[in-house]
């Protein structure tokens, strides 16, 4: 049979009638004012009292039924109580139809706002207003549908404050459909600052939901990535996973949570959160050290470094927005060293737990032979320590190890330090060579003084130092009977160091600004000295240096001096087992100077005049 072109034809003019025809038909639901008004309607049942605005609309048809709404601002007494930037809407024309298809959801920037001011208008009725539940009520042709939503960068904010509470950067949910089971990803940003610095990481989720009217139920499992290679915050191997539900009629989540590392269980604990507060528990069974490290300076002290290993423990976390009060706290456990120096350590286990900004480390070595505590006040918002208390204590060890991290007290008088701090350091039955010696050194800043304390002993020997700066007063006294000095021993470092050597005597020293311009008496004796060294042996070596007296051969030296307004009387400096070798005189910055020296072979001594202040130390360009 022959078909003509002029039929041929008709039929294709019939054919783009019933086409056009269904497509009229199908369109002809949907107008941008409809759903602006079914938008509207939404709002106005589930929040009493709220007004929307759009700031543009455009719209196209095609194959998909394009909505395109901006600036969109939902307004309740005249504040803004949430904010659009972009949303897009794409519905095909066959789920118009026959009421069966998936549409598209796309939206950008979403911004939600929380109001916790006294002045709120909604605060006393909040009960009252707040719907039973989020119902959301569509035609027929759109509540049979299947939904692909997109979402780049929602939050949650403060009205009052460019504060933000909470932040997803991305959400992607295909083929959403109440009562059937769909597919999401999530990403969460994690940023940490930390004094100076800023680290972030970001959370990938990906799991299903099942989505009912009241309550929704989730499946989870992602991992951590971080953005930069900050060796203090690398969190790359960490799992997460879990269950989680969704209620909507309080807005609220809740879930459980496992981690794990490389694959081995790490920890689980539970995760809620809603419009008014956040809650998060965990228990770690075993999660690396180098997950926490970014916390170093709460914890850091001069025998914890660089902790390495896996610890045990617990972490909580509240956070109540109406009062903008947050609540941290927990403890960890760790198998690690107490460092004495970079060659020597004491193994134990450390334990630190923390209340907010109230922090305490701790550590004690199997037999109880060393131990260390430490509490400490955090600054959060510097995080930096603010002030701590510490206690350290060795028993029956080795001094000459133990000794070492002993601040000197030279150092210590100089500087201003930026922290409140109270150190003791105590020795009992500590073993040195041929000596076993008791011990306490204590020092500290305060905002009323500044102090100072040490002694070691045993039954034939002392040592005894105290400082105190009570301003604008200072006072330094030292006194040695018969002490067996060793090379370990810094804490006169750089005034006084030696191999060995036996000393007697005292130091006593009052002044306010400069210690010249003070009051000085002393009265020391050294023998049996080794390879000694220090700006009080400088002193020494030049003043006999000026009569080619070389005192480096003499093993014993006794310094007897004073000082009162900025000059030094040497009565006498003198060597040798006899003492017979003498220098005395008088130096001063400001008068004339002389030293004189007699000897057996000059009993009626050498005088010189000394025109250069050797005895100040010069300030270094």
């Amino acid at each position: 049979m022959r078909i003509s072109l002029k039929l041929l034809a008709y039929l294709w003019v019939i054919l783009f009638i019933i086409i056009g025809g269904l497509l009229f038909n199908a369109y002809s639901k949907l107008k941008p004012e409809t759903i602006i008004s079914l938008l509207t309607d939404q709002i106005q049942k589930n929040y009493p009292g709220s007004k929307l605005f759009v700031g543009k609309i455009s719209y196209g048809f095609s194959l998909d039924f394009n909505l395109n709404l901006q600036d969109i601002n939902l307004k309740r007494d005249e504040k803004i109580i949430a904010r659009i930037k972009e949303l897009e809407l794409k519905i095909p024309w066959w789920l118009l139809l026959t009421n069966k298809g998936n549409a598209q959801i796309n939206l950008s920037e979403l911004d939600v706002y929380v109001d916790h001011g006294e002045d709120h208008p909604f605060k006393e009725k909040k009960v009252s207003t707040k719907p039973k539940r989020i119902k959301i009520d569509l035609p027929t042709y759109l509540s049979e549908a299947k939904y692909t939503f997109r979402a780049m960068n929602i939050s949650i904010r403060d009205i009052h404050s460019t504060r933000r509470y909470f932040n997803i950067s991305k959400l992607l949910v295909r083929e959403f459909q109440y009562g059937k089971n769909s597919a999401f990803e999530l990403n969460i940003p994690i940023s940490i600052k930390r004094k100076e610095s800023r680290f972030t990481s970001d959370l990938w989720l990906f799991g299903d939901l099942t989505p009912q009217m009241d309550l929704w139920n989730l499946n989870f499992r992602g991992e951590f990535r971080t953005k930069e290679t900050n060796e203090k915050f690398q969190i790359d191997d960490l799992v997460i996973g879990g269950k989680a539900t969704f209620s909507t009629a309080e807005a609220r989540i809740n879930s459980d949570i496992e981690l794990s590392v490389e694959k081995v269980p790490a920890g689980n604990g539970k995760f809620s959160v809603d419009e008014n507060e956040l809650d998060f528990n965990i228990d770690i069974k075993k999660l690396p050290l180098n997950y926490f490290s970014f916390i170093y300076e709460e914890i850091k002290n001069p025998y914890l470094v660089n902790p390495d290993g896996d610890a045990v423990g617990s972490v909580k976390f509240h956070k109540n927005y109406e009062t903008s009060k947050t609540t941290l706290s927990g403890k960890l456990n760790f198998d690690g060293k107490l460092f004495l120096s970079e060659q020597h350590s004491i193994p134990g286990k450390w334990k630190i737990g923390f209340v907010d900004s109230r922090w305490e480390v701790s550590f004690m070595s199997p037999k109880g032979e060393a131990s260390f505590f430490r509490r400490s006040v955090i600054d959060p918002q510097k995080s930096l320590v603010t002030q701590y208390i510490e206690e350290i204590g060795f028993s029956g060890l080795d001094l000459s190890l133990t000794i070492a991290p002993i601040y000197p007290i030279a150092k210590f008088i100089q500087e201003i330090p930026t922290t409140y701090f109270t150190t003791n350091v105590s020795y009992k039955k500590c073993l040195l060579k041929d000596q076993t010696l008791d011990g306490n050194f204590k020092y500290g800043f305060t905002p009323e003084q500044k102090f100072y304390s040490g002694e070691l002993s045993d039954d034939k020997s002392s040592l005894k130092m105290s400082y105190s700066n009570i301003s604008p007063s200072q006072a330094l006294d030292i006194s040695f009977i018969n002490f067996k000095w060793d090379s370990s021993y810094h804490f006169l470092n750089p005034i006084f160091l030696a191999t060995s050597g036996v000393i007697d005597g005292k130091v006593q020293g009052r002044w306010t600004s400069e210690w010249d311009k003070g009051l000085w008496d002393v009265q020391v004796k050294g023998s049996q000295l080794v390879e000694t060294s220090g700006k009080l042996l400088d002193f020494i070596n030049t003043t006999s240096d000026l009569f080619q007296l070389d005192a480096k051969n003499f093993n014993k030296k006794v310094l007897n001096a004073s000082v009162k307004n900025s000059v030094i009387n040497l009565s006498p400096l003198s060597f040798g087992l006899s003492e017979k070798i003498r220098i005395t005189g008088q130096l001063s910055p400001g008068g004339k100077n002389y030293l004189k020296l007699t000897s057996p072979k000059n009993p009626n001594g050498l005088r010189k005049e000394v025109l250069e202040p050797y005895w100040i130390e010069k300030e270094e360009p």
